[in-house]
């Protein structure tokens, strides 16, 4: 099947890449929008695919059907290549699987999570981490904003923080760089969730050397947590789950939720879970010095 990158001119980091991935190679096609190389689709669009503001009506409705155009083209999954914007306005490159844990503050619904494909985007994850230009960050995010109602999996791969990083070419060859090189080269990992830690998920940016990070739940986000949305985070991280990581600090009556919930998951849950196994790793001071094989061994 093919992949997807779809970005917006509206969005200033789309507007700088759209260029760029032309002298790559992309060329129009026959369907409106729709440019290809080899077997990849680039999906330009004029609206915003994340509202600008909280509670926007941008991105929902969406500026186009991914499912319809996903069914049409033969696309497994996109990349959104996307701005990221941050009060500290440092220079940075992440990615993220999107969703709501709680209000839908940036479009989609409430309490719901897209699906997300975890290895292709700890592929891009890795291309970016690969000398990424002078000064800037790169981390993984957790989980948030729209889109969160699509069948078709897709991921965030943003520049950030401020409009001279969205305009600036250098991020951008990199960013394009990183999405085409990571799409034509993904590895089987085991497949992972990630519960707490901050926003931009230190301990878990490490791990991602030795696994794939799908839905995480940022700390902020752990009172939100209930049997169905952990159930989401595993049936839409659509590699598989196979394991899932407790960061440390985390407060007692969050981690017993996050086990109620486990196990009802690991009965079964609804029928959408029958067979599902999956160890939950709380992580320790000294894990990331540890192999995965080490971490799954104490499970």
């Amino acid at each position: 099947m093919a992949v997807g990158i779809t970005l917006s001119t509206s969005d200033q980091v789309g507007a700088t890449l759209l260029p760029i991935l032309r002298e790559r190679g992309f060329e129009e096609t026959e369907r409106p929008g729709a440019l290809r190389r080899r077997g990849v689709y680039l999906i330009v669009v004029e609206e915003p695919i994340v509202p600008t503001g909280r509670y926007g009506v941008a991105g929902q409705p969406y500026p186009i059907d991914y499912d319809a155009a996903a069914e049409t083209l033969g696309i497994e999954y996109y990349v959104i290549a996307y701005r990221h914007a941050s009060k500290s306005g440092k220079p940075c490159l992440t990615v993220h699987a999107s969703g709501n844990f709680g209000e839908a503050l940036y479009g989609g619904r409430p309490r719901e999570l897209q699906r997300v494909a975890a290895r292709p985007m700890r592929s891009v994850f890795l291309r970016l981490r690969e000398e990424p230009p002078e000064g800037y960050a790169v981390s993984l995010e957790a989980t948030h904003h729209s889109p969160t109602g699509f069948r078709t999996p897709m991921f965030f791969a943003e520049i950030g923080s401020t409009e001279k990083q969205w305009r600036d070419e250098a991020a951008a060859e990199h960013l394009a760089a990183a999405i085409l090189e990571g799409v034509a080269s993904v590895e089987d990992v085991p497949a992972a969730l990630g519960f707490g830690g901050g926003h931009y998920c230190p301990r878990f940016t490490e791990l991602e050397a030795e696994m794939a990070f799908g839905h995480i739940c940022p700390k902020y986000a752990l009172d939100l947590l209930d049997e169905g949305l952990i159930q989401q985070m595993v049936e839409r991280t659509v590699d598989g789950v196979e394991l899932a990581i407790l960061d440390r600090g985390m407060k007692g009556r969050h981690r017993r939720r996050i086990e109620e919930g486990w196990a009802w998951s690991l009965r079964g849950g609804d029928p959408g879970l029958q067979g599902f196994e999956a160890p939950l790793v709380a992580l320790l001071p000294d894990a990331l010095q540890q192999p995965l094989s080490q971490l799954l061994l104490e499970a």
